[in-house]
């Protein structure tokens, strides 16, 4: 054991630790030896030997980590060695497969040379085939249009006749149409005017029956407006007065709770302030502790804890 160490550097085979169940039987060791010492807070010794301990404890942690990883190295510089090999063995088979298929790679692409050429050939024929088609059918085609336009030139010459004897037709049956609708039409317009001047005069007598009964009906409507107005005036400035009485009434009250309020806010800040003001002297006392027990005078610890809590110490804080 090497007095930094709670197991032996000796004792540490990597392989034997790591790949068995020895890691379980080693920790549970390294537990044994911290369950030797009862750890005893009150006094300087007993706290410098629990602090001694758990620096052990750390140490057999690099010691146990360390030996792996130099264990892991062996086994990765292995597997660089291997893995060199497999490559060369690849490269040098895949050039000797190479080497020994270029014969065959050879007659087969002749072959597909020969066998393009074939298709190019055939292809080239069918085109031509295709295009002696197509001529023919161009000159059959032309020769039928011709056909075509001679019938329908015909065929417009026929209806261009028989359109113009239907257009003087129907133009004959339209002039006699329009003179039918329009003695109609001047028969209904005598008949409306004569129906409309016997609804005027009705009318008018309507009119003016209505007109006396809504002059009879304003006058009375007035009348009742007036009185209900003067009412109404009675009532408005009662309510006006009972309005202003009741404003005052919750401005005096919403004062009286607005200096309630403001006074129990100033209690609970107040209070919140003297809280945090003892929670802070609270972390700061133990921060203080915990540097005397790291080995700074308390004076030392005050003065740290001081320049801290005020920000005069670059990237460190205290969490309270």
């Amino acid at each position: 054991m090497d007095g930094q160490s709670l197991i032996p550097l000796e004792s540490i085979n990597a392989v034997e630790v790591f790949t068995g169940p020895n890691l379980d039987d080693l920790l549970a060791k390294i537990r044994q030896e911290t369950a030797s010492i009862v750890p005893d807070v009150s006094t300087a010794g007993g706290r410098k030997e629990i602090a001694s301990l758990a620096y052990k404890v750390a140490r057999s942690k690099t010691t146990i980590d360390d030996a792996g990883k130099s264990l892991v190295e062996d086994w990765k510089n292995q597997a660089k060695v291997v893995d060199a090999a497999r490559k060369k063995a690849r490269d040098y088979l895949d050039a000797l497969k190479d080497e020994v298929r270029k014969p065959l790679d050879d007659w087969e692409a002749e072959q597909a040379r020969i066998e393009q050429e074939i298709a190019a050939k055939a292809e080239a024929d069918r085109l031509a085939a295709i295009e002696a088609e197509r001529q023919a059918a161009e000159t059959a085609a032309a020769e039928m249009a011709r056909r075509e336009a001679e019938i329908a030139a015909r065929e417009a010459a026929i209806a261009a006749k028989e359109k113009a004897a239907a257009d003087a037709l129907a133009a004959e049956q339209a002039a006699k149409a329009r003179a039918e609708r329009e003695e109609a039409i001047r028969k209904e317009a005598a008949a409306k005017a004569e129906r409309d001047a016997a609804e005027a005069i009705a009318a008018a007598e309507r009119a003016a029956a209505e007109a006396k009964a809504k002059a009879e009906r304003d006058a009375e409507a007035a009348k009742q407006a007036a009185i209900a107005a003067c009412e109404k005036a009675a009532r408005d400035q009662a309510e006006a007065i009972r309005q202003t009485e009741e404003r005052a009434r919750k401005q005096a009250e919403q004062i009286e709770r607005d200096r309630l309020a403001a006074e129990e806010r100033e209690r609970v800040a107040e209070e919140k302030r003297a809280a945090n003001k003892r929670h802070a002297a609270k972390i700061n006392n133990e921060v203080v502790a915990d540097l005397v027990k790291a080995g700074c005078t308390e004076e030392t610890a005050k003065l740290v804890v001081i320049a801290i809590a005020s920000g005069r110490v670059a990237h460190t804080s205290i969490a309270y």
